[in-house]
């Protein structure tokens, strides 16, 4: 694969995941009949723009800010032990919550708070927010949630290791996804679909071509290697093998998506949403554009499902070929292009390496339109 291709697959996976995000914020509290009723029988395919924008929910923001702190850590430890980096991710989310409870003002460690449409409160989980709250009084996190907020956000670890495997292993990044979550959701539910998303997108992105026996692989592989990544849970493990073993049956068999979808859930917790994101891919494993509507238009939690299915069909297609109708009004669809290369990125370039150098270790937006600040 070259270097071009690979970053296709790069920016392909960070933007498909907005992209899935957008589409399915529009309809994320609305019933399957309700968005058929609004836009017809296939249900939402295209953007509601909003002031000529397609706004992308707290999904892409976390998403963002799961990067900014993986991007700062590796840099900062010069790549070290993924428990060195973990706290920098932390540092991520903390920031983020500062955008969601805040007035709008640029954080000294952080180049993304310095973006506006990153203030904007989008329907923020009340698990992350929760979390949160506590970890920034110097407060223990306890409960055990599995909600989806997990999982939606972890996809830059995966394209982070796929594009810098002399760095870290496959393992580590499982790992490291799943430990994320956890800083915000402690079912281990939760960290077993956080792990499976990264390890499926990267994945993903190191295979040239992907059709549904290889998709298939990916998946019973990740799911084959859990019990070493987080052993000692056993029955819960059986039951979410089980859900993303039916996930991919359901995506090769002849019922309908609708019917198939509610036998996986409604994708408010972290185990379904994955499982509607895997079914979709399945399903429509030769278009984007099939895949992500399919992931949408559901009874549940739209955003999200579309936001998984998003990474994963994007890390498969690239950039290159998600439909120019998905990137045209996407919120800040520049900034997640550069940023998907920042996770790319040769440094060995003294114009990257000076660009990553001013984002990660000096905390400034360089290079970044002055009409996206604030």
């Amino acid at each position: 694969m070259t270097r071009e291709q690979l970053q296709d697959k790069c920016r392909g996976s960070l933007v498909g995941g907005a992209v899935g995000d957008a589409l399915g914020y529009e309809v994320e509290f609305m019933n399957l009949a309700a968005i058929r009723k609004r836009f017809g029988e296939k249900g939402i395919s295209r953007y509601v723009l909003h002031d000529g924008v397609a706004q992308f929910s707290d999904d892409t923001q976390m998403t963002l800010f799961t990067l900014e702190g993986l991007m700062s850590g590796v840099i900062d430890t010069k790549a070290g032990k993924l428990e060195a980096i973990l706290p920098y991710i932390e540092k991520g989310y903390l920031n983020w919550h500062k955008t969601q409870t805040g007035i709008p003002e640029p954080q000294a460690d952080s180049w993304m708070s310095h973006i506006r449409a990153l203030w904007n409160r989008r329907a923020p989980g009340m698990t992350c927010m929760g979390a949160l709250d506590n970890i920034a009084q110097g407060m223990e996190v306890r409960n055990n949630s599995k909600g989806c907020g997990g999982v939606m956000r972890v996809a830059p670890i995966g394209i982070f290791n796929a594009a810098h495997s002399n760095l870290y292993k496959y393992d580590d990044t499982a790992h490291l996804a799943g430990w994320a979550a956890e800083i915000t959701h402690k079912h281990i539910a939760s960290t077993f679909a956080s792990a499976l998303l990264a390890t499926t997108v990267e994945n993903c992105i190191h295979d040239e071509t992907v059709d549904r026996m290889t998709f298939s692989w990916i998946i019973d592989g990740g799911l084959t290697m859990m019990p070493k990544y987080f052993p000692g849970h056993d029955e819960e493990l059986g039951r979410f093998s089980r859900l993303i073993h039916q996930a991919l049956s359901l995506g090769q068999d002849f019922i309908p998506e609708d019917s198939a979808i509610r036998e996986l859930g409604e994708g408010w917790v972290g185990d379904e949403a994955i499982a509607i994101a895997v079914f979709s891919v399945m399903r429509h494993i030769d278009s984007f554009e099939d895949c992500i509507v399919c992931a949408v238009n559901h009874d549940g939690d739209s955003d999200s499902t579309g936001a998984i299915a998003g990474n994963i069909i994007g890390a498969i297609f690239g950039y290159s070929a998600i439909p120019s109708y998905y990137l045209e009004n996407l919120e800040i669809e520049s900034i997640l292009v550069s940023a998907a290369d920042d996770l790319c990125a040769d440094v060995k370039i003294p114009e990257v390496n000076r660009r990553i150098g001013d984002r990660y270790i000096k905390h400034i937006p360089t290079g970044i339109d002055k009409g996206f600040l604030l």
